[in-house]
């Protein structure tokens, strides 16, 4: 079960995850270092690419090799959202427009990767830290405590869920997979902060325009982008990515430092059922992690 707590930042209510399993010293160490030699992964190895995988092909495009874990783990992660994207509602919206595109290349350069790739590390490292700290006093603020929210440690933010913004006095949609850079340091009054879109599928906001966007659904980003990255590791702790190097001993410990906010219960509902329905949907997405 995914675990949050609930506080206040000038009036507005928020929620950010925190993890249920740390892992000891080795393995952190382990997945924030480079591995010693470019590594190949095959990412669809039975029956080729599936059809979420061809319907972005114009948008991204995993490496062929990695350098390091975190390049790994940023392709996991953009996978797991553009699934999402695909079976949304917006889908089938955009299909002439993304396959007509298909030929092009791929929006998500290695240069916005890399700056995800940062913010994994970055993320990976602030978890080495709690899983230090995790279980001792004073190591978890008091529940519904005014804090600025986390997701402002983050500058750049992977979209996790359907949004709808203003870009120019134009209205225009993000969806998952979509990436953008926070550019705000403050809450404003209306509890929105400005960010720029730094990549975008063809049909949503335009790519260096500027957005105003809900500090709540940039926490919630940040939600998922840790979840994720959560699962990710998982995988390689369990040795479950096949063709990535063996992991070392993960030492997992279960810790449960919080319990979801009462008045969250909808909410984490909602989330964990869109999440059966995403695993139900994983055996026909990146088969050669699954198997």
């Amino acid at each position: 079960m995914n675990v949050y707590r609930g506080y206040r930042y000038r009036g507005f209510s928020y929620y950010y995850y925190m993890p249920s399993v740390y892992y000891g010293p080795r393995f952190y160490g382990w997945v924030l270092t480079p591995w010693p030699a470019p590594v190949p992964y095959a990412w669809f190895t039975i029956g080729g690419p599936t059809p979420w995988f061809r319907f972005y092909a114009g948008y991204f495009a995993p490496y062929p090799i990695y350098a390091s874990p975190d390049l790994w783990l940023t392709d996991y992660l953009l996978a797991e959202n553009l699934r999402l994207a695909y079976a949304s509602q917006q889908a089938g919206v955009q299909m002439a427009a993304v396959e007509s595109n298909q030929a092009s290349a791929p929006v998500l350069t290695p240069t916005i990767k890399g700056l995800i790739a940062e913010e994994i590390r970055k993320q990976l490292a602030a978890e080495e830290a709690e899983a230090a700290q995790a279980g001792t006093p004073g190591s978890v603020e008091t529940a519904g405590s005014e804090q600025l929210p986390s997701a402002f440690s983050e500058r750049y933010f992977v979209v996790s869920s359907n949004l709808d913004l203003t870009a120019a006095g134009q209205e225009c949609s993000l969806t998952p997979g979509d990436v953008i850079q926070r550019i705000g340091t403050d809450v404003s009054p209306d509890g929105t902060v400005s960010a720029m879109v730094i990549g975008s599928k063809r049909g949503n906001c335009a790519a260096n325009s500027w957005v105003d966007v809900d500090v709540a659904d940039l926490q919630e980003m940040q939600n998922q982008f840790r979840e994720q990255i959560d699962a990710g590791i998982k995988m390689m702790a369990q040795n479950q990515a096949k063709g990535l190097p063996a992991a070392p001993e993960a030492d997992a410990r279960t810790v449960y430092t919080a319990a979801p906010a009462e008045n969250a219960a909808e909410e984490v509902a909602e989330q964990e059922g869109a999440a059966r329905v995403l695993e139900a949907e994983i055996g026909d997405g990146l088969v050669a992690i699954r198997r």
